[in-house]
Parts: structure tokens; sequence; C-alpha cells
């Protein structure tokens, strides 16, 4: 059987590993000359800046396993405060014990009680929910979204200052464009006994990874498919290399770029048409070492500034060059789509001034923090609507795999870099089933 993979995103690349290493043939096509998407690390001026997702955790058991076998070292930053800004003052953000939530984003008493019940009935659900499968979630908590069940269940400074401000951090989104089920099964994963919140980042930084991949794969970066053409006996890949035949083909790309090569209609190509992201632009600052201190991550809920969702302090990877090191922040999607189009200068420009107001130690040494990088992602992370996540969920038990084409990536209800990495896995798995199947009824024959 041979595969083409198209996207070297972490989802493509776990899924052609773990294909090459069941004896599968395997090629992965990458449009960009680098390989990780999100997951990518690009150094300048001496300072590694991670252009999208920049550190792990260690309940990321896929992607831990992967560095392990890659050899890649992971090293701890726990502990770590993180915090919510809330009416111009910083409270903690953290939630690692009951006890935490006495301070918990400023929240009165009975916010916490009903907090506090909450997380100790997520804590003894009889099944736990997964968030990096949202597919395995029960359907009652798709019909509602997250902000809204936030709000009932605990109240709505909760849902403003928290759900909606980790939210917009960590997805780029408003909590009311997610389903329930991405809250109940996160909010259950961090209250239940065995999660793991560890913050770690890779030796190499994001890009280690992906690229350790890639060098036990054949890779053809830099190479846009053109064009995919069924054929009676699988599908033909047009690309810069010419023509090229495969049994079996895995769309690894974002969902926007996989409808731009399915020509025929069918539930492939309706899935990535109705799926939906959120855009953002990471931007980043050079600033003085210990500028932000031992916070690691400032959270930044909509209603405290509609531009900057979120910036995490790269100091403490001890990523840092000549006594400086980086900020690197994230903006909300409407902010993102209005700025996606204007020159750098013009982004620079607008989110310092965003940042210098909303922290009193880089305002005071503002002269010096100065533009470094930047990433605009149009296509950020997935919206997971409850009516996404139950049109995948279909998707996934009849549609995946016809015609010998698979889907893979982080939209398949799969968040996070965790959640697309697993993805890669099971398509992986569903690949090597069926080849094994086809093999024992031809040995039959």
């Amino acid at each position: 059987m041979r595969v083409a993979v198209i996207g070297a995103g972490i989802a493509g690349l776990t899924c052609a590993f773990n294909l090459q290493q069941a004896g599968v043939a395997v090629q992965v096509f990458e449009r960009q000359p680098r390989v990780g998407g999100r997951m990518g690390t690009r150094v300048r001026d001496g300072l590694a800046f991670d252009l999208g997702a920049n550190f792990l955790i260690r309940s990321y058991s896929t992607i831990c396993e992967l560095a392990a076998r890659l050899g890649i070292r992971l090293n701890n930053l726990s502990p770590v405060r993180h915090s919510v800004l809330r009416d111009g003052t910083t409270f903690p953000m953290n939630y690692t014990a009951p006890r935490d939530l006495r301070t918990l984003g400023g929240l009165n008493w009975q916010a916490r009680a009903r907090l506090a019940w909450l997380a100790l009935k997520a804590r003894f659900r009889p099944r736990p929910l997964d968030f990096f499968d949202l597919s395995k979630v029960p359907a009652r908590y798709n019909c509602e979204d997250a902000y809204s069940y936030a709000a009932r269940k605990v109240g709505s400074d909760f849902a403003n200052y928290i759900v909606d401000g980790f939210n917009s951090c960590m997805m780029f989104s408003r909590a009311r464009d997610m389903s329930a089920a991405t809250f109940a099964a996160l909010f259950g994963m961090m209250a239940g006994t065995n999660r793991d919140f560890t913050v770690q980042h890779a030796e190499g930084e994001m890009q280690a990874i992906p690229s350790a991949l890639a060098e036990r794969l054949t890779v053809h970066t830099s190479t846009p498919v053109a064009s995919l053409e069924p054929t009676r006996q699988g599908w033909r890949v047009h690309s810069r290399l010419g023509e090229m035949e495969f049994d079996r083909v895995v769309l690894a790309s974002t969902a926007g770029a996989g409808r731009r090569l399915l020509k025929e209609p069918g539930e492939h190509l309706e899935l990535l048409r109705l799926t939906q992201y959120a855009s953002t632009i990471n931007v980043s600052f050079r600033v003085p070492k210990g500028t932000l201190g031992d916070v690691h991550c400032f959270y930044v809920p909509f209603l405290e500034n509609p531009v900057i969702a979120e910036f995490t302090n790269e100091a403490l990877k001890e990523i840092e060059c000549e006594g400086d090191s980086l900020v690197n922040v994230g903006l909300h999607e409407k902010a993102a789509r209005a700025l996606l189009h204007s020159s750098d200068e013009t982004i620079f420009h607008s989110v310092r001034q965003q940042l210098l107001s909303l922290h009193p130690g880089l305002a005071a040494v503002a002269a010096q923090v100065r533009p470094h990088d930047l990433q605009r992602w149009p296509e950020a992370i997935p919206k997971y609507s409850g009516r996404h996540v139950e049109r995948v969920k279909h998707f996934l038990e009849h549609g995946q795999g016809r015609q010998g084409l698979y889907l893979c990536g982080d939209y398949l209800n799969a968040p996070w870099t965790e959640g697309a990495s697993r993805t890669g896995q099971r398509v992986a798995e569903l690949l090597i089933d069926g080849r094994f199947r086809v093999e024992a009824e031809n040995s039959t024959l």
C-alpha cells in the first residue's frame, strides 16, 4: 500500500511516522519550506520565536511519547504562575488544587463555592470526558455553548473572565463560539485525579519534534499539491514532482487548504466547507529579561482588552540573548481579522501600544520593548461549536476513509497540538488495520 500524506503539521507527521513504523510506503507533501505548521519555530537575532503553540503539558501523552522515541528532551517549567487581567489588576489563574479556588480570578465566594462543587462532581465522574477527543463527549453538552454553560453553572463573572479569558487565550475565539463539551471536558481533565498540567518545553523549542519526525520520513517541502484526482485504484497527486499514483490519501492540511483540492462533492468536502476557524496573529517583542518576573502566561479577556488575548513570558524557557528575551502576544480573533492584511509595521505599532497599557513593568521599559517577529494565522484554531462536534462525529462514523480518502487534523474534534497528533495516530491505525484485512482476505483466496 502506498500512501500520500498532504500536510506536514504534527497531525500529518504523526500519521506518516506511524505508517512508516508499520512498514507502509508513505510520502509527505508540504507547501511550506519548513515542517511543523503551528509547531514551528523561527530563529532571528539569536532568539527563537515559536510561531504558534509555544509550550507543552505533560498530559500530552502522544506528543510526550513521540518526543521520548525521538530522543528529544522535555524540560519542566512548572511550577509557574498564570495570571488573568481584570479591571486593570492581575489575579491568579492557576488551578492545580482545590485551595487555588480561594483566589482564582478574583471571584466572589458564591462563585468559588459553585465552582468547587462543579470540580467535585467532575473529579468523581464515572466516565471522564476526553478533551482531546470531543467525539466521545455526550451529545447533551453540544446543546449549549461554553459561555452559557459556565454562566449557568457558576456565574457570569466566571464565564466572562475565566472561561472566556481562557478560551480567548488558548483558542483565540470567544467562549460562545464553543460547545459546552469543550469546557466540560477540559475542566474535568483539570479537576481529575490523573491530570498533569506540568508546563514543559522541548529542547530546540516547538520545531524540534516535527523536524525530528521529518528527518525519518520522505517529506517534500516547498511542494504544494495542485490537485487530487481519484482513479480506479486510488488517487493521483499532481505537484511540481509530476503525477504520482497512491492507493490512499490522507488530507492533513487545514480545512481551507483541503477543500481547495477536492473537486467532487461528498462527505469530505462538505465537512471541510463547513469547518470554521478563529484567526490570530502571534506577535513577538524583544524585552529585557526578567521584565515579566515569574509569571508564565497572562490571560486577557475580551472585556479587558479587545486586541490582545494573551502574552507569554519566554524568559522562563531560558530564551535569551544579550540580556534580552521575548514576550509573545496572541490577538483576539476580531482584532486579528482587522489586521491580517496590514503591514508588519502597522501590526507591531498597534499591538505594542496595547501591550504597554496592560503591564506596568513593560511600560516602565517602553523604550526597550522592540518588535522582533510575527506570524499571521488566518486559520489558527477550529471553532468547536456543538453543530461542528456533532457533524464531525457523523463524518467519522460514516465518511472517513471512503474512496480511500482520510481527513486528519485538529478540526476533527481534537483540540490543540495533542489532539491533532492523536488524529494522525488514529488515521494511521485505520490504514494499517485496513491493509492487514486486505492481506488476510488475499491469503484466503
